[in-house]
């Protein structure tokens, strides 16, 4: 997985690119938190990009079927370390949605203060349980604080796959946009952002978010204990 650095007025777009689906190993989380941790006072904000056809299908199945049981649950505390030290990025943070956005990309749009979503026959949804493990505590608490509080139930249960329109309908995303507009959509809407006092934005979210993140965080390896004990993966 490539992740592409491009710092333009203010606004560092980080595109995912492996070429296809846009598949996450550890080695993606690994980049993306250096990325975010060594992001210099030039950036005021940030836009988490897909490549052409795709946002991220989510965690490489493939790999995790190829891994011990201690690296998958490795893998899960990243994945969670990963988003939420993406939601608690204190400058405006967009994501650019540019196509199937599912399970682990869920996440990540829903960790963005903003996600732009490519119109078209994409997916989205936090599919954990169609896919053979229990929804971590991170995901579930992301999800109470962004989606419509009637569906979360709903959406998670059965680990519902929904079109980009329903996504933007329940809190999953934020708007729609043509699939060639969607990154200049999404770095337009974070130079909106950062017309805001830089220091309020970055205080009111820390207000917002910032017991939920220590609180997810403090347990987090246990919650993923816990889930592996309970799922058939790998």
């Amino acid at each position: 997985m490539e992740i592409r650095s491009d710092l333009e007025d203010g606004v560092l777009t980080l595109t995912l690119d492996d070429g296809s689906r846009n598949a996450l190993v550890p080695e993606t989380f690994d980049e993306l938190m250096a990325l975010l941790d060594g992001a210099g006072d030039d950036v005021d904000a940030i836009v988490l990009a897909g490549n052409g056809s795709v946002f991220t299908a989510g965690l490489d199945v493939k790999w995790m079927k190829g891994a011990t049981r201690d690296d998958v649950g490795g893998m899960l505390v990243s994945l969670g370390r990963t988003v939420y030290r993406l939601w608690g990025e204190g400058r405006p943070t967009v994501a650019a949605c540019t196509g199937h956005t599912v399970a682990a990309g869920t996440m990540l749009a829903l960790a963005c203060d903003h996600a732009v979503a490519a119109e078209g026959e994409y997916s989205w949804g936090l599919m954990e349980t169609r896919i053979g493990f229990e929804m971590p505590r991170f995901g579930i608490e992301l999800a109470r604080l962004n989606v419509a509080a009637h569906r979360v139930d709903d959406l998670i249960l059965p680990g519902a796959v929904v079109s980009p329109a329903e996504a933007v309908e329940v809190g999953f995303a934020d708007e729609l946009a043509e699939l060639d507009a969607v990154v200049a959509r999404a770095q337009e809407r974070a130079r909106e952002l950062t017309e805001l006092p830089a220091h309020t934005y970055a205080g009111t979210k820390r207000r917002l978010r910032g017991a939920t993140i220590d609180a997810v965080l403090a347990g987090i390896e246990d919650d993923i204990a816990e889930v592996m004990a309970n799922g058939p993966i790998p």
